[in-house]
């Protein structure tokens, strides 16, 4: 393992996805505003200074600018709208430490972002930054943080024995740190998974596991090496092992070098880097220059990058899960509902180029590989066609069943009910007639009247079933 560089600041962004409870958005964004959140607008220039801390601005006319005009409406709606990715933040600026089993961090919330996504999907982000008396931290100091917080259920050994202190409790758990402290008023409006098997809040069961993903910015010593070492150790993040010893994952360099190859944008190496990977998306960089420049980036740009992808990975795993359970029990309306969720997303949300920059586009495409966007959206796509087959047969036999009910009514009225019994239904009814009626007359009298009766109650269903699907579609456009 090559020598690791000193890092001068570290900034994490902790990531944790799960989903709202379903018809509560309206509530759930009254408590938001009255326990201090507020709905983030690009046009409001006071909050580009609120939620990044001391060091970090984020001028919001730079995000104006990166992304395509179709992808702004859904990640800056000027209010909340059903349809877009609406985000509230609150400011916190509070002193935390974190004391592993080898080590002891200090570091500050400077905020929390909450978004409510449409498909019922929601995200918390939560914004830190490392803080100490000496002002630098090793590698290895700044990724066993990271993977350490981002654990909201420890299970492991190398996991457990991790206490947060913070100023109003002491925490074993990062999800309770979470939920009591930062954002408790949300909990009442998480969606309770019955079927996963996880134990922590708003765990979904088509998810990762459940430790959160990681978006951070590294600034190293001016003119440090950036070796492909640490750049593996950051795309795992590897911090110590259970001795206190810098830890590494991987010892083959073939095996390293070819894992960099897909993982790294080195577009400005080799002084910055990007990491991409299944756990983290990182900038590590030793332009100390640019350093304003950078963090505003991976508060604001790249960060929003992130979150629209990440949103797209949820959907998509969502969708197909849905898929999966809908095999269970093959109900016509949730297959109706399921179609239109695809048909939704596919048209309205995901789109093949979101970025007017090259640097964007770029990371946007190793961003859809990284998440396998392209192969979810084929098997959702390809869920959708299934789903159109077998709504299609199933409505084939429903009306072929309906059409020999049908038929057979029209039969035997039209030869009984016309010839035998009509006579005595003009003008003013004789019951008695009926203690006289033959057999085959007692059938007509039936089938007739079974017939009216049918016939008024598919009328019924029928107009159910177009009120049914009118609501729903109203539903379950493009908020599902």
């Amino acid at each position: 393992m090559t020598k690791e560089p000193a890092i001068l600041r570290a900034n994490a962004q902790f990531i944790f996805p799960f989903s709202w409870d379903s018809d509560c958005i309206s509530q759930l964004t009254d408590e938001l505003k009255a326990n201090g959140f507020e709905f983030f607008s690009i046009n409001s220039s006071a909050q580009q200074t609120k939620f990044y801390g001391e060091k970090t601005s984020l001028p919001h006319k730079r995000l104006k600018h990166y992304f395509m005009p179709y992808i702004e409406q859904i990640l800056f709606p000027d209010q909340h709208q059903d349809k877009a990715i609406n985000r509230y933040s609150k400011s916190f600026d509070r002193k935390c430490t974190l004391r592993t089993a080898v080590n002891e961090y200090s570091f500050n919330v400077h905020s929390i972002d909450l978004y409510i996504c449409p498909f019922s999907v929601g995200m918390i982000t939560i914004r830190t930054e490392l803080t100490s008396n000496s002002n630098t931290w090793s590698l290895s100091d700044a990724l066993d943080f990271m993977d350490h917080f981002r654990v909201l259920e420890p299970f492991i050994t190398e996991e457990k024995g991790t206490v947060l202190h913070s100023g109003l409790g002491t925490y074993e758990k990062i999800q309770d740190f979470i939920f009591e402290e930062l954002c408790p008023s949300v909990v009442p409006y998480i969606e309770k998974s019955e079927n996963s098997q996880s134990t922590y809040l708003g765990s979904l069961p088509y998810f990762i596991d459940e430790r959160m993903f990681v978006s951070s910015y590294l600034l190293t010593e001016k003119d440090a090496e950036i070796s492909s070492d640490t750049l593996f150790r950051i795309g795992h993040i590897n911090g110590y092992d259970q001795n206190g010893r810098p830890y590494m994952s991987a010892s083959n360099s073939a095996y390293i070098d070819h894992y960099l190859k897909d993982h790294i944008y080195d577009r400005w190496s080799p002084g910055s880097f990007h990491v991409v990977s299944d756990h983290t998306f990182t900038k590590i960089t030793n332009d100390v220059g640019q350093e304003n420049v950078t963090a505003e980036e991976m508060v604001g740009q790249l960060y929003y990058n992130l979150i629209l992808h990440l949103f797209y990975k949820i959907v998509l795993l969502k969708l197909s899960y849905s898929y999966s359970q809908l095999y269970i029990d093959q109900k016509q309306d949730k297959m109706e509902g399921l179609i239109r969720s695809i048909a939704n997303f596919t048209a309205k949300y995901i789109f093949s180029e979101i970025s007017s920059r090259t640097e964007g586009q770029e990371l946007s495409v190793m961003m859809k590989d990284r998440f396998k966007i392209e192969t979810l959206y084929k098997e959702v796509k390809n869920t959708m066609d299934s789903l159109y087959q077998n709504q299609e047969k199933l409505a084939s036999k429903r009306h072929n069943s309906l059409l020999l009910i049908l038929t057979t009514y029209t039969v035997i009225s039209g030869i009984y009910g016309m010839n035998l019994v009509i006579e005595d239904w003009k003008g003013s009814i004789s019951w008695n007639k009926l203690a006289n009626y033959s057999i085959f007359e007692y059938i007509s009298l039936v089938v007739a009247l079974s017939g009216i009766a049918v016939g008024s109650i598919l009328a019924v269903i029928a107009i159910m079933r177009l009120l049914k699907d009118y609501l729903q579609k109203r539903k379950s456009d493009g908020i599902d």
